[in-house]
C-alpha cells in the first residue's frame, strides 16, 4: 500500500492537529475508510483534515478522539485551530487579548466581539461578500473561543462603551437583537464587566464626535506598553507605538466621558430591549 502523503504547508496548528489524527488512527489500525465510517463523516473530509486542507469541526473532533481513544488529545489540541482561521493581520491582537490585565473599548456600530451571541456574530459574518457556510462557521467558532478570556478564573476587566445605534440597529432582527440586549445586561452585572452607553443627545454637545471615526479597542498588561486595535474597513490594525496609543486613549477617555453611568446605561439598554420584544 503506497504511503499517505503527510500533511500539506508549514508548521502550525492545523498540521500538528493532522499528524496526531493520523498517528492515533494508525495506531489505533483503521484506514481512512474505517475511521470516517465509524464518525459518520466522508473519507474525503478525513483525508483533508490529515493533510491540513481542511479546518476540523467541534464535532469530528469529538468523534475521532472518542472513537480513536485518544483521552482529550485532539479535543485539546483543537482550541489552537481558531487561531489559524483568524485574518493574520487580527491575529497578534488575539495574543495581546490574552495577555491583557485591562481592557478598554469604544465602538460606534455593533456589539464588540467579547460581548457578541452566537447568532448575533453569526449574522454579521453572514453579511461577508462570497463568505462560505464552513468559512462563517470557523470564524464564528474561533469568535466564541476568544470570549473565553471573560469566564477563566481570572478574568481582565472590560470596560466597554457603546453608541446608543448599537442597541438600535436591527442586525438579524428583532429576536436576535432582544437576546443580544438580553446578553449584555446578564454581562453587565458580572463584576469585571462594565458597559456604558453613549445617547444620542451626547452628540449635541460634541462631547462624543471623537468617537465617530471609528471603533477601537486598548489593550494594558503589566510590565508592557499598552497595546490599541483600530478597527477599519477591512480587519483594522494593531500597533503599540506610544503616539498611537496616546491619540486612542484620549479619544477613549472623550468618549467615556460623554456616556451614560453604567447603572443607567444598563437601563436603557432593557428599554431598548423592550422595544425589540414589541416589535
Amino acid at each position: 500500500m503506497p504511503a499517505l502523503p503527510e500533511p500539506d504547508g508549514e508548521a502550525s496548528p492545523l498540521t500538528f492537529f493532522a499528524s496526531e489524527l493520523r498517528r492515533l488512527r494508525d495506531q489505533a489500525g483503521l484506514s481512512q475508510e474505517q475511521l470516517a465510517q465509524q464518525i459518520a463523516y466522508s473519507t474525503g473530509l478525513v483525508s483533508m483534515v490529515e493533510r491540513a486542507r481542511r479546518n476540523p469541526s467541534l464535532d469530528f473532533t469529538e468523534r475521532c478522539d472518542r472513537v480513536l481513544d485518544a483521552n482529550g488529545v485532539l479535543i485539546r489540541i483543537w482550541p489552537m485551530l481558531t487561531y489559524g482561521v483568524l485574518p493574520p493581520r487580527f491575529r497578534p491582537w488575539v495574543d495581546i487579548e490574552r495577555q491583557a490585565h485591562t481592557l478598554r473599548g469604544w465602538d460606534p456600530l455593533l456589539v464588540p466581539g467579547l460581548l457578541q451571541t452566537p447568532d448575533y456574530a453569526r449574522t454579521i459574518l453572514e453579511a461577508y461578500p462570497g463568505v462560505t457556510d464552513e468559512r462563517v462557521q470557523e470564524l464564528l467558532t474561533a469568535r466564541l473561543e476568544r470570549q473565553k478570556i471573560l469566564a477563566r478564573d481570572n478574568p481582565p476587566p472590560l470596560w466597554t462603551v457603546l453608541d446608543e445605534g448599537v442597541l438600535h440597529r436591527g442586525v438579524g432582527g428583532p429576536d436576535i437583537m432582544r437576546d443580544q440586549l438580553a446578553a449584555l445586561l446578564t454581562a453587565s452585572e458580572r463584576r469585571n464587566i462594565s458597559i456604558q452607553v453613549v445617547p444620542k443627545g451626547a452628540y449635541v454637545t460634541g462631547g462624543a464626535i471623537a468617537g465617530l471615526e471609528g471603533g477601537f479597542f486598548i489593550a494594558s498588561a503589566e510590565g508592557s506598553l499598552d497595546s490599541v486595535f483600530v478597527e477599519s474597513a477591512a480587519v483594522g490594525h494593531v500597533t503599540d507605538h506610544p503616539r498611537d496609543v496616546a491619540a486612542i486613549c484620549r479619544r477613549y477617555e472623550a468618549v467615556r466621558s460623554a456616556a451614560l453611568p453604567a447603572r443607567a446605561s444598563a437601563d436603557l439598554i432593557a428599554k431598548v430591549m423592550t422595544e425589540w420584544q414589541q416589535t
